[in-house]
């Protein structure tokens, strides 16, 4: 059961997130039921919370309402992963931008730190643990932008990295990775901005080229 969250929203943010947990690790399979009465006793919170949280799920593409069946676990295909990498690469760009001038010396410090050790984990570690690096690599680009409206409408398209793993070359990630921070760390936004939508249309074109 969740803790007892400070206010609706928040309650709402985390039951969304345990939610996309269990579908992006396979918990939850496409075509299965979100039923609101089990959830909302499963959570602790109330069918209101429930009921938005899984509308949150549908704008997110990972839940669909299915007539007079309430939600259900979307199908996710190739196509809609694309979708979702290619209006990721617009924000994604915009992020890198935003943080010139922005990030300090230890924002600089921790992008890089956290670069080498995706690489590190493109070898010997495992899916989740370099998912979840990824995830944290780009979500601290999102935290240093400053600007909240981005991050929030970010969180929509931030799954896709969890779906697959992407076809790419460990030396070329740690590469691109380096030189967004590099960018940001010199205080050019059209670069960091280009090396950014770069960075995520090649992940997008990996998927295009080889079956999820």
């Amino acid at each position: 059961m969740l803790n007892a969250p400070d206010n609706f929203r928040t309650q709402r943010q985390r039951v969304v997130e345990a939610i996309q947990k269990r579908i992006l690790n396979g918990d939850l399979k496409p075509g299965d039921p979100l039923r609101q009465i089990a959830l909302s006793q499963e959570y602790g919170v109330s069918q209101s919370v429930i009921r938005e949280s899984l509308q949150t799920l549908e704008q997110y593409g990972l839940a669909t309402g299915a007539d007079q069946q309430g939600f259900v676990v979307c199908n996710l295909g190739r196509q809609a992963l694309i979708d979702a990498y290619r209006v990721r690469e617009v924000l994604e760009g915009l992020a890198a931008r935003l943080c010139c001038r922005k990030a300090s010396l230890d924002d600089v410090e921790w992008l890089k730190d956290a670069a080498h050790q995706i690489h590190a984990q493109s070898g010997e570690g495992s899916r989740d643990e370099r998912s979840d690096l990824e995830y944290q690599f780009h979500e601290r680009f999102l935290s240093i932008s400053g600007n909240e409206m981005l991050q929030r409408v970010s969180i929509g398209y931030r799954f896709v990295g969890n779906l697959v793993v992407t076809d790419r070359e460990p030396d070329d990630l740690l590469e691109e990775h380096l030189g967004i921070v590099e960018a940001v760390e010199n205080n050019q936004p059209d670069e960091a901005e280009r090396l950014a939508r770069l960075h995520v249309a090649r992940s997008a074109d990996s998927i295009i080229h080889h079956q999820v």
